[in-house]
């Protein structure tokens, strides 16, 4: 492996028209200044400065990232946030002494990512938790094993400990698109009969809450009245909420991050507290021969054995022999590739889809792809389709490429990329994908998936989608 001594980044600037170069350290001051105050200590800094470095590589297209969604070959453009003229500004005003802060958190982590797997991680962060992080599915519907909760009171000196809103019902109704009983006769009525049914877990955080006919998850209250936190209480009179933290409560606090650097934590100590089952290593670049090289994949051959409900063909053909077969023609491919597959089962044997997640959440593999075949009364039907879990980024750019090639280099179409609510896909906590490689109720393409060259290409497109989807 080489290591770059640096890495640009492709900008797009908006007033000239073209995409420029810059360096990934300058980047990362412009966003450290808009994550947390300069004056944090510096192992939060630190701290900062990795997190950003991972989320930029995460995006980057030199890295396999989406890059840009807005323009062509490059990763970000002048008018992200980090990059406003406030954020100049604040660039501009600072002292020496703080330059000097910013730059010494800069260098002293360079290259430094966050990873599971050898693969950046989504590196979330909010202003303060209020007492704890909270669970990735319970944010952005996703089960993200290194975005678990943990508990923190390490935010109580934060100004967002605590605060205080009141609005009168009109703009509770206007924002809520919610009806009040009564909205005639005076704005200022008591409302504790018309705010109901408050659910709390167990740390706190309002679950759900219902408001005059309608009710709502917590992050959607939160979200359309633009309050802190989910962590609140409603006062009897009028409609006053106290919310205690500030932000969606997902991985790293940084006004707790600050205070456990000040008791003396590293800036290791910090986001390994924050962030569970994480590496914090420099960034690898993996050899033109070996570009999976790294990364660990599991392949699942569904059904097995005599418990299985797979799909069976006109002339008889089994859906779990014809996955396995593609699945080991794949495993093999991608070791070429330099990558560590795991297979969830390599004979005809039942395992459990219990067992295929526990496995799973066991080795944490960088992507967990199941490969099935597809059935249909209407035996004229073909083709192709992808499905992903809810929110999942990473599967879904994973999804688009694998479609892509899959479709181009073999007879299969494009039925589409969907999402579904499938056990495995819901119950993994790393990002998966269900392949339902083509339709075995028809008879020309169950004839075509006995041929093993047919089948040769199929894993040589899913192959060369992963690769695609890594590429450097």
């Amino acid at each position: 492996m080489n290591k770059d001594k640096h890495i640009y980044i492709k900008m797009y600037n908006h007033e000239k028209g073209n995409i420029i170069e810059r360096l990934v350290e300058d980047v990362i001051e412009m966003i450290i200044l808009s994550q947390c105050p300069i004056e944090f200590n510096i192992e939060a800094l630190k701290a900062n400065a990795i997190i950003a470095r991972t989320n930029l590589i995460r995006k980057m297209k030199l890295f396999g990232g989406e890059g840009s969604l807005y323009h062509e070959n490059c990763d970000i453009c002048d008018g992200e946030h980090y990059l406003g003229e406030n954020i100049l500004q604040k660039y501009k005003a600072l002292s020496e002494k703080n330059l000097n802060k910013l730059e010494k958190a800069i260098n002293d982590t360079k290259n430094l990512i966050i990873t599971v797997n050898n693969k950046p991680i989504d590196a979330r962060f909010h202003d303060t938790c209020g007492g704890s992080t909270e669970n990735s599915e319970n944010v952005i519907g996703t089960k993200t094993f290194y975005l678990r909760r943990v508990l923190c009171n390490y935010c109580k000196d934060s100004p967002n400990w605590q605060n205080e809103i009141e609005m009168d019902i009109k703009e509770i109704s206007e924002r809520l698109d919610t009806r009040f009983p009564y909205m005639n006769a005076t704005e200022n009525i008591r409302i504790n009969n018309f705010v109901q049914d408050i659910k709390r877990d167990l740390l706190g955080r309002v679950a759900s809450i219902k408001i005059g006919d309608s009710k709502f998850n917590g992050i959607d209250f939160k979200n359309k009245l633009d309050i802190d936190s989910t962590r609140f209480s409603i006062a009897p009179e009028r409609l006053k909420i106290r919310t205690r933290g500030k932000g969606d409560g997902l991985g790293l606090c940084q006004w707790g991050a600050n205070e456990m650097a000040n008791l003396g934590k590293s800036y290791k100590q910090i986001l390994e507290y924050y962030y569970t089952g994480i590496e914090i290593k420099e960034i690898d670049k993996p050899c033109i021969n070996q570009p999976l090289k790294g990364r660990i994949l599991m392949i699942d051959p569904g059904h097995g054995g005599n418990s299985s409900q797979d799909v069976i063909g006109i002339d008889g053909t089994r859906e779990k022999d014809i996955v396995l077969d593609i699945a080991k023609l794949l495993k093999n491919q991608l070791e070429e590739a330099g990558a560590k597959v795991i297979l969830t089962r390599e004979v005809d044997e039942y395992v459990p889809l219990s067992q295929r997640v526990k496995t799973a959440n066991e080795i944490r593999p960088n992507f967990f792809i199941s490969l099935h075949l597809n059935s249909y009364h209407n035996s004229s039907i073909h083709g192709c389709e992808i499905y992903h879990y809810k929110n999942d980024r990473d599967s879904v750019n994973l999804a688009l490429r694998i479609m892509k090639i899959l479709s181009k280099d073999t007879d299969i179409i494009d039925r589409g990329i969907k999402i579904a609510d499938f056990f495995i896909l819901r119950e993994i906590g790393v990002s998966s994908l269900h392949i339902e490689v083509e339709y075995l109720t028809n008879p020309d393409r169950e004839k075509r998936l006995k041929d093993k060259k047919f089948l040769q290409n199929i894993s040589k497109s899913i192959t060369k989608g992963i690769i695609e989807y890594y590429k450097y």
